[in-house]
């Protein structure tokens, strides 16, 4: 009878220690299932989230060159302008990098001693980080150069006399930045050129005369010549501008570390340094290495940062 009693108790035991190590497995198993699929959700999250601010910046693109939806909508065309070499900035490179292109001329000469020029210039602005860039420029007194394309819509007016205002150069980078249109004849080019320059008058009364091609004097895209193109500068009285150094934030996978490093290493190289550099809705890695490569430059000896003026000896890729 005991001996039941004992086996009972034991049994009784063994049950207990079950129904306790099944009670741990199904909290833990309740704890660890809902942590496993936290864990692959915010996984699966910040891939959607990258994929949001790529397709966010690549909208704000199209927006920029195109307009809005409803612009688009009410001018009667719901297909996007023809412009096939235009692309979103996630797929857009340069066949060449003039971070590191050698240009001959005055523009660097070895020979001369003294004071190094070096002008920082924003293409395809404005855009969402303009004012971002013109109150880092502010914060080291530095004057630049933005060549800005035509942007009809409220939201950009108070940028473009903001720059203007500030004391910063106005140059033009074409009204459509649409290379299908511009270089398909010189009237398209001609006709281009004067709807910005009119547009930038009415918006902030400057007369601009510096300009800059879209793709640069040596781009492979113009179905003109290119010196048709720059004698009918010439005629307008507007003086075309290239670079001698190139952030590289054009390039897909450009970043911080590596915009700093294409521009800085490369300024000593030259007496009259021009850099290109993007004002654009998905170039946030040019503003945020513009600070350290401000203070960079200033940190070199006999080296100033100056704006272009008329005074300034061009670069020029090609030459009429």
């Amino acid at each position: 009878m005991e001996s039941d009693k004992k086996k009972e108790k034991v049994t009784y035991s063994k049950r207990i220690r079950y129904l306790r190590r099944l009670i741990l497995t199904t909290v833990a198993a309740a704890c660890l299932i809902p942590t496993c699929i936290c864990v692959i959700l915010a996984v699966r999250y910040d891939r959607l989230n990258v994929r949001y601010e790529q397709a966010k910046a690549n909208l704000d693109w199209y927006r920029e060159r195109y307009g809005s939806e409803t612009d688009i909508l009410a001018s009667g065309d719901e297909t996007l302008p023809d412009d096939s070499d235009a692309v979103p900035p996630a797929a857009e490179e340069m066949d060449i990098d003039y971070a590191t292109v050698d240009v001959s001329g005055a523009q660097n000469p070895e020979d001369i001693e003294g004071t190094r020029y070096v002008y920082l210039t924003f293409d395809d602005g404005p855009s969402t980080y303009t004012d971002e860039i013109l109150d880092i420029l502010a914060q080291y007194d530095v004057k630049a150069t933005f060549f800005v394309c035509g942007k009809a819509s409220n939201k950009y007016t108070d940028a473009y006399k903001r720059i203007v205002e500030e004391g910063h150069t106005l140059g033009m980078h074409s009204y459509s930045h649409k290379y299908s249109d511009i270089y398909s004849s010189l009237d398209s080019f001609k006709a281009d050129l004067d709807k910005l320059r009119i547009f930038l008058y009415e918006t902030t009364g400057v007369w601009s005369r510096y300009y800059r091609f879209p793709g640069g004097s040596s781009n492979t895209v113009t179905k003109v010549d290119i010196s048709e193109l720059i004698n009918c500068l010439d005629e307008s009285e507007v003086t075309y501008f290239d670079w001698n150094v190139s952030a590289g934030d054009d390039k897909s996978g450009a970043n911080k570390d590596r915009i700093y490093n294409n521009i800085v290493n490369n300024v000593p190289r030259f007496k009259h340094c021009i850099i290109l550099m993007h004002d654009a809705a998905d170039k946030k890695s040019t503003v945020d290495a513009l600070p350290e490569i401000i203070e960079a430059i200033q940190a070199m000896d006999d080296t100033v940062i100056v704006p272009i003026t008329d005074d300034t000896l061009p670069v020029q890729h090609i030459s009429n």
